[in-house]
């Protein structure tokens, strides 16, 4: 339990991140502008002390100055201002050259003493702020020149503040309140708008959680219209399932035709077996159930042989030995490996061109040997198969041409499939293939990055182009096991 949770913790749902992203960002954005505000009115309240001070220095260094110096005139002035009130603007204090006191704000020494104040002689937007008791000061120290020969004269002038602290201080507490206020409201904001904004997610999952195995035909619908950033996953999502919906269907054909292949050689073996079984034989025909049990033990063999090496050759790792050879050479020992099955059919085989190549030269062989078993299966006595070498813009293309029966044209797409038949042209019988001879050649083709393609005419001949690029990508130095002709 405790290591869901901490893994709930370390990897949140997008819908927590995205709360806990907007909330922050909101909660960022108000305690900027509140700083700036608080910022601002702090700047104007304090700019708007220093005016009022330098003004009313300014206004006391005048009425020095017309009583010719005389503190006694400054000293009735600031007792006519402050004296009668009880509710101060500001209070003052005068003091001589050598800080002895002259006069100031009745009361005054008791609530503010002279050392609160800066130090004598700075200017007046040196000041500083202090609280006393309920009230708030802003004090500074402010030198006043004299007049007609007379000592200067020091002035400590205290401004009441009060309202303005107590104004700032109520915005302060209202900020922070709000921000207690706001982060939960946020929170459930972010928790609704994340939703929304997840749900079409939400959407795709339960259209993805409908489609099973039995029916993966379903897709993700199109409409309404999805958000545009998602509008693209459920297009490739679309495509993945139109994939998987081939690759299953492509899968179910195999195992049915595997499962067919493997039967026939089966069947075949157990009723040879069965008949010697059912009374005495002579050793004539021991011999030869023994002799048609290893044709089907060898026919089991070279398909099980052939598959394992499909199932190799669809892995993007399969090595290829790629060399550098004569083609011509290669097509005259298959040629001269093939000539006394087709000249028992009573079949000619024809090599014209030549050129240069760089591939696996055995599975080139092997590749050309089942076009080569193909072509001469299905050619009539008589006739004559054609292999075409030639070298083509970025590669050599091999053709091999029979005159046999040929193929219809709804067949042509599906020849190199696996173990694909065509029945009308193609009858299983002695001496037939497993339907895996054109899937091998089409698998060691692509292997050298090339491409094979077939064309046919019924009842004039058929036609296949195996064309190796001469710069494909090397691989590995691991050949992939040789497969059997079939």
């Amino acid at each position: 339990m405790r290591i869901d949770a901490w893994r709930a913790w370390r990897s949140p749902s997008i819908g927590a991140r995205l709360t806990l992203l907007y909330t922050l960002m909101a909660l960022l954005a108000v305690a900027l502008f509140a700083g700036v505000t608080d910022w601002r009115l702090s700047t104007n309240f304090s700019r708007e002390q220093v005016s009022f001070l330098q003004s009313k220095v300014a206004e006391l260094q005048t009425d020095l100055d017309d009583a010719n110096g005389d503190p006694r005139a400054l000293l009735a002035e600031i007792a006519k201002e402050t004296g009668a009130s009880r509710l101060r603007q500001y209070q003052a204090r005068v003091l001589s050259g050598d800080g002895k006191t002259l006069g100031e704000t009745p009361g005054m020494a008791q609530a503010l003493p002279s050392r609160e104040f800066p130090a004598l002689g700075m200017a007046p937007q040196s000041v500083k702020q202090v609280r006393v008791g309920q009230r708030v000061y802003v004090l500074a120290s402010v030198p006043l020149a004299g007049a007609g020969g007379t000592p200067p004269v020091h002035l400590q002038f205290a401004l009441d503040v009060t309202r303005d602290a107590a104004l700032l201080t109520d915005f302060r507490r209202a900020l922070a309140l709000s921000f207690l206020l706001l982060a939960p409201l946020l929170v459930l904001a972010g928790r609704w708008i994340a939703a929304r904004g997840l749900d079409p997610l939400r959407r795709i999952s339960g259209a993805a959680r409908a489609i099973t195995p039995a029916d993966l035909s379903a897709r993700l619908p199109l409409t309404p219209p999805w958000p545009n950033e998602l509008n693209e996953l459920v297009q490739v999502f679309n495509a993945m399932l139109g994939r998987i919906e081939e690759a299953f269907g492509r899968l179910s054909r195999f195992s049915a035709d595997l499962a067919h292949e493997l039967r026939t050689p089966l069947a075949n073996l157990s009723g040879e077996l069965e008949v010697c079984l059912m009374r005495p034989r002579s050793a004539d025909d021991y011999r030869a159930a023994l002799e048609s049990g290893l044709e089907e033990c060898r026919r089991l063999h070279v398909l099980i042989e052939n598959l394992l090496f499909m199932a190799r050759a669809e892995h993007a790792g399969q090595a290829l030995r790629r060399e550098r050879f004569d083609a011509t050479q290669a097509c005259a020992w298959v040629v001269e490996q093939l000539m006394p099955g087709a000249a028992a059919r009573g079949v000619r085989l024809r090599m014209e061109g030549d050129a240069a190549m760089e591939a696996d030269p055995l599975l080139f062989r092997q590749a050309l040997a089942n076009l080569l078993s193909n072509a001469i299966r299905h050619s009539g006595a008589g006739s004559e198969v054609e292999i075409l070498l030639a070298t083509v813009a970025g590669g050599v293309e091999i053709r091999v041409r029979d005159h046999g029966e040929g193929i219809e044209a709804q067949h042509l797409p599906h020849l190199f499939d696996r173990f694909y038949q065509v029945d009308a042209a193609r009858q299983r019988g002695a001496g037939q293939g497993t339907g895996l001879g054109l899937s091998i050649v089409r698998a060691i083709v692509e292997l050298h990055r090339g491409e094979v393609r077939i064309e046919s005419v019924r009842g004039a001949g058929t036609t296949v182009s195996m064309r190796f690029p001469s710069g494909a990508t090397r691989m590995p130095d691991r050949p992939p096991d040789e497969p059997h002709a079939s």
